[in-house]
C-alpha cells in the first residue's frame, strides 16, 4: 500500500512544484523604497524594460526614479562627449538608464565621503544627474571600476509603479553593490530568475 502512495506524492510534486516556483517569483519580497532592485517579470514585454533590473534611486510621494543596471549601450562615454577633453583618455562604458531624458547623463559611484551635488542611495553608493558634477567625479574615479555612467533614466508618476507591481510587471529584491557594478551586467536578470542565459532571445 505504501508504494502507490509514494508514487502519488512524486506525481503531485511534479505538477505542483512549477506552481510553487511561479508563486515565489510573483511575490515582491522587499517593500518599495529607495535603494532596492525592480526585476522585470519574464512576461513583461515592454521593449523599454524587457529583462531589465532597475535600481530605485528615489521613491516617495512624488513618484519614483530608477536606473537600468543591466543594459549596456555598446559604446563608451568618449563617443557621447567627444569635446570633453577631461575624459578623452577614460574608458567608461555607457549604459542605458531608461527611456526618459536619454540626452542627459547620470552616474552611480562609490565614495567613502559625502560628495556635493549627489544623493546617497545606500551604503557608500551615490547618484547624480547634475552635469557639472559628473566629470569631476569621473576624473576622481578614473581607475576605480565602481562607477557607472547612464544615458537616460526610468521614471514613474505617483502611484504608477505600485499599479505596475499589482499587475505583475515587477518583483522587488534587495539591491547589492556587486550587481550594480558587475562586469557581466547581462547575467544579472537571468540570475534572479535562475534562467540559463542561452535560453534568452
Amino acid at each position: 500500500m505504501k508504494r502507490p502512495f509514494h508514487i502519488f506524492l512524486v506525481v503531485l510534486f511534479i505538477f505542483i512544484s512549477p506552481l510553487i516556483v511561479g508563486f515565489q517569483y510573483n511575490r515582491s519580497d522587499v517593500t518599495l523604497k529607495q535603494g532596492i532592485f525592480l526585476a522585470a517579470k519574464p512576461e513583461l514585454m515592454d521593449p523599454n524594460f524587457i529583462h531589465t533590473v532597475i535600481l530605485l534611486v528615489s521613491y516617495g510621494k512624488d513618484g519614483a526614479l530608477g536606473l537600468i543596471i543591466n543594459r549596456p549601450a555598446g559604446m563608451y562615454l568618449e563617443k557621447v562627449l567627444p569635446d570633453a577633453e577631461e575624459i578623452e583618455d577614460m574608458s567608461h562604458p555607457l549604459f542605458l538608464g531608461g527611456p526618459v531624458n536619454q540626452n542627459s547623463l547620470c552616474i552611480l559611484f562609490t565614495s567613502d565621503d559625502t560628495v556635493k551635488e549627489t544623493q546617497k542611495i545606500f551604503d557608500d553608493i551615490y547618484f547624480t544627474c547634475i552635469k557639472d558634477a559628473i566629470i569631476p567625479i569621473l576624473k576622481k574615479h578614473e581607475k576605480n571600476k565602481k562607477v557607472r555612467v547612464y544615458a537616460g533614466i526610468s521614471a514613474w508618476a505617483p502611484g504608477q509603479l505600485e499599479q505596475e507591481i499589482k499587475r505583475g510587471a515587477w518583483i522587488t529584491r534587495e539591491a547589492n553593490q556587486d550587481s550594480i557594478f558587475s562586469e557581466e551586467p547581462l547575467s544579472i536578470w537571468p540570475s534572479i530568475y535562475k534562467i540559463p542565459e542561452e535560453l534568452l532571445i
